[in-house]
Order: C-alpha cells, then sequence, then structure tokens
C-alpha cells in the first residue's frame, strides 16, 4: 500500500519520516510512504533545529482561501502524479490540512470516491473550512496590537453568544483584504469525514522526553 504523509508547521518531510519511524517498523516493508515537503519556507518549531537540518516548511503560513486553496492544489497534484493513495497521514499543522481537504471534497465532489481509504492525524489542529468567505453572516478578525493574537468572532447557530476562538497557526502577518478562514465547528458543520480515521495526541512533543499517549 501507499500512504501519503505531511508534515507540521516548521519541519520537513526529513522530520516526519523520523517520527513515523517506529509505526513504520511495525509495518510490512513493501508500504509505500511518500513524504512531501510544504510550500512555504519558514522558522523551525521548537526543538527541530537541534536535531534536524533545514529548510523548514509549512503548507501555507495564514489560513486565507489563497493559500489554503495552494496547499490542496499540491496535494491534489500528487494523488494525480503519484497515486493513488490507499491511505494519508498527517501531523499537526498536516493533519488540518488533510482533514480541511477531505471536508472539502466531501461537499464539492460528494458523489465521487473518497481519496483516500483512511486518514491518520496525530496532534492535528482543527482543520479551516475552505468555503467561509462564502458564508453569512460575516466572520470578523480582531487582531491583538500588544500580542499579535488573532481572535475570530465565530458563531453556531441556535446561541446567541459565542466566545471568540483562538486561531494559532499564523506565521504570516495578515494584509489587507485578507479573508481569514474559520475552522470547521461540528455544530455548525453537518459535513463529516466518512473514511475510517485514527487520532491521537501526545502529551508532549516528540523532541520532549517522557513522552506519553
Amino acid at each position: 500500500m501507499k500512504f501519503l504523509c505531511l508534515h507540521g508547521m516548521g519541519t520537513n518531510a526529513d522530520v516526519y519520516e523520523a517520527q513515523l519511524a517506529p509505526i513504520r517498523a511495525q509495518m510490512d516493508p513493501s508500504h509505500e510512504f511518500i513524504f512531501v515537503d510544504g510550500l512555504t519556507e519558514c522558522s523551525p518549531s521548537d526543538g527541530v533545529s537541534e536535531l534536524f537540518s533545514g529548510p523548514f516548511y509549512c503548507y501555507y503560513s495564514k489560513p486565507t482561501a489563497e493559500r489554503l486553496q495552494a496547499a490542496y492544489d499540491l496535494v491534489l497534484e500528487l494523488i494525480e502524479d503519484e497515486g493513488p493513495f490507499h491511505g494519508i497521514f498527517g501531523f499537526s499543522h498536516g493533519g488540518a490540512l488533510a482533514a480541511s481537504l477531505l471536508l472539502y471534497h466531501r461537499k464539492v465532489a460528494s458523489q465521487e470516491p473518497d481519496l483516500f481509504n483512511f486518514a491518520v492525524f496525530t496532534c492535528a489542529s482543527l482543520p479551516f473550512d475552505l468555503h467561509t468567505e462564502h458564508q453569512d453572516p460575516p466572520y470578523d478578525t480582531v487582531i491583538c496590537p500588544k500580542t499579535g493574537e488573532v481572535s475570530v468572532c465565530d458563531w453556531v447557530p441556535g446561541k446567541s453568544k459565542v466566545e471568540p476562538t483562538k486561531i494559532n497557526g499564523f506565521i504570516a502577518p495578515l494584509s489587507s483584504g485578507d479573508t481569514t478562514l474559520r475552522r470547521y465547528h461540528p455544530e455548525r458543520e453537518r459535513t463529516r469525514i466518512q473514511i475510517p480515521t485514527y487520532t491521537f495526541w501526545a502529551r508532549r512533543t516528540l523532541f520532549s522526553h517522557n513522552n506519553e499517549l
């Protein structure tokens, strides 16, 4: 079987290959894992540069429609050129991209076969919704001038007040005219990933001691 593997933000294909090495060691050696670097070079995640050489990448540096679509296109081109893939593995940022693409595919091509037979998400953040800018009510973004932290005024049907949702994963500043995509919310979004998925979290990062699942 063949699997597509998407790394976390501020890492690269070599890092994710090392992260998956213990799992791959337990699998049939005939399985093929394809690791792909992100589109944008960025600073390394904490501790990564002490163990691995750069450059380091992300698939999108900020969650805007243009950049998320470019990340979708990267994965879809890989499926066309090197697929089909039986499954997809995604770590953190890469897992969010994989989940976002799977949900998007269910929305726009629900009658077509799924892109993968199963998915594995490790420490994945919530996926962004490419359709955000086409939905009502407006999706407002507020940036704290002191910390640069981004708060998003999210909404859920039937609720009069919704606490702002913190958007993490930004490594590039928003520009005038940017539309920040909304993360999927199970109370608002009916679309679901239909293929089998496995999601797990670690109490510490791979680069820390005494890791626990």
